[in-house]
């Protein structure tokens, strides 16, 4: 009966013993969950990706060296380059250079963007060849040289008897090999910029002549004729343009505009308007990896996003329709629509109007991460910049005169903002359905 009773306790004991065990093993394999990190806002960048082609064939143009202050990028194959994840808002400039091609330059501005935006400058470019036939000629014995690589005749005139020195103050003697084409006006982010009917380097840069040099550009129209043209002429040193005293006037004898210079440079024949920022708007554009979710255990990275931007700029207005209204018609608007055409194309880089916007695909590189149990939203939004180009014409008596405002709208910077939201219940039942079908979103 003893051993009975002590073999009953025992066992009652045993079991506590065995359930106290249990529990403790039961609480020892719960595994707390750990918090998912919060993602930190990412600050803003910024990227600038261009295209280069050759002015006169329209040809890619690889090899071109872009310098962006102490940041240099070459063009590939298809005359692309790119600086990707700039950290600073603010102005840029660009200058291109090439052998065998004179160079270009670009100024453009970011403003300010908030955390977790990324914006995208696109430009594109021409430079100008060099033109074969250098011209040789002695100042002394004067002459004209035809000015090449324009679409308007023009023609530079050295009076006999002139003397000329270097950008050192040197005499020189002889005959000098002298270059005179017409290149891509220079646009200043930021300054006032008047269009300009041609913009003309003349080479050797420094000469300084003793007697003016007439330089004339003919004037394409019959019965018309531009009015309020001046001189402006391109400092180096300070990266802008200045107005020159120097008059252009208009010869009906030849139907030329006449203007003088002294020293060979950087010039261009420009209207007394400058053009006019207009308002810009913006709208959104689809992005193809929209939404990313990331249902995994651990943390994944983000390293690009594909979206359709729209790219070139457009009149908004077609240009016989505003010619038209003002009451130019026959050969004149014929004439007046190629040449408004190649003036505004001149402004913006060489490159030429689009009757439509382009619309490629666009791989953004980018470096962000998802957390487990996030989801990536990216949406996008671009700007679209107008310009405003005040054109006055008058009758070759001067004594009509219309004022024609050309506008603009070009595609802008794209603006990409990306939000990280927690995939719980509500966000699964708010996305059932659309993990593929936000632009091409996916599930990770």
């Amino acid at each position: 009966m003893k051993a009975s009773k002590i073999f009953s306790r025992l066992m009652g004991a045993a079991t506590a013993t065995l359930l106290v065990a249990a529990l403790v093993g039961a609480a020892s394999c719960t595994k707390v969950p750990e918090p998912t990190p919060t993602p930190e806002p990412q600050p803003a960048t910024y990227t600038i990706k261009g295209q280069v082609f050759n002015n006169t064939t329209k040809a890619y143009l690889p090899g071109v060296t872009v310098t962006m202050g102490t940041k240099t990028a070459t063009t590939d194959s298809f005359g692309k380059f790119e600086f990707a994840n700039l950290t600073t808002a603010g102005k840029y400039n660009i200058v291109l250079t090439k052998a065998d091609f004179y160079s270009a330059q670009y100024s453009l501005e970011f403003p300010t963007a908030g955390l977790n935006h990324n914006l995208v400058y696109s430009i594109t470019m021409t430079m100008v060849p060099y033109v074969p036939g250098i011209t040789p000629l002695d100042p002394l014995a004067g002459g004209t040289i035809a000015i090449e690589g324009g679409t308007n005749d023009a023609a530079l005139t050295i009076p006999a008897s002139t003397t000329v020195k270097d950008a050192n103050g040197a005499t020189i003697t002889g005959p000098i090999n002298i270059t005179a084409v017409e290149v891509n006006d220079i646009v200043i982010a930021g300054a006032v910029n008047n269009p300009g009917i041609m913009t003309l380097r003349f080479e050797p840069t420094g000469l300084v002549f003793s007697k003016p040099l007439t330089v004339a550009v003919d004037n394409p129209l019959t019965a018309y004729k531009y009015a309020e043209l001046q001189l402006e002429y391109f400092n180096n040193t300070l990266s802008k343009w200045e107005i020159q005293p120097t008059q252009v006037t208009y010869a009906p004898a030849t139907n030329d505009y006449v203007t003088s210079i002294t020293h060979f440079s950087l010039y261009k024949v420009s209207f007394k308007a400058p053009v006019v920022d207009e308002p810009s708007t913006t709208e959104k554009i689809k992005v193809l990896d929209s939404l990313m979710i990331n249902r995994g255990l651990t943390p994944y990275n983000v390293t690009s996003i594909r979206y359709v931007e729209k790219q070139g700029y457009k009149f908004t207005e077609p240009l016989a329709t505003t010619l038209t209204n003002a009451g130019i018609t026959g050969a004149d608007q014929t004439e007046l629509i190629s040449s408004i055409t190649a003036l505004v194309t001149n402004h913006f880089n060489g490159i030429a109007p689009l009757a439509a916007f382009g619309t490629p695909t666009y791989t953004k590189a980018v470096t962000r991460t998802i957390q487990p149990m996030y989801y990536q939203v990216t949406t996008a939004n671009q700007t679209f910049t107008k310009k405003k180009f005040t054109i006055k014409v008058s009758n070759t008596a001067g004594t009509v005169t219309k004022t024609l405002e050309i506008r603009t709208i070009m595609a802008g910077t794209v603006d990409l903002v990306f939000q990280d939201l927690i995939y719980d219940d509500h966000a699964h039942a708010h996305l059932h359905g659309h993990d593929h079908g936000l632009g091409g979103g996916g599930t990770i």
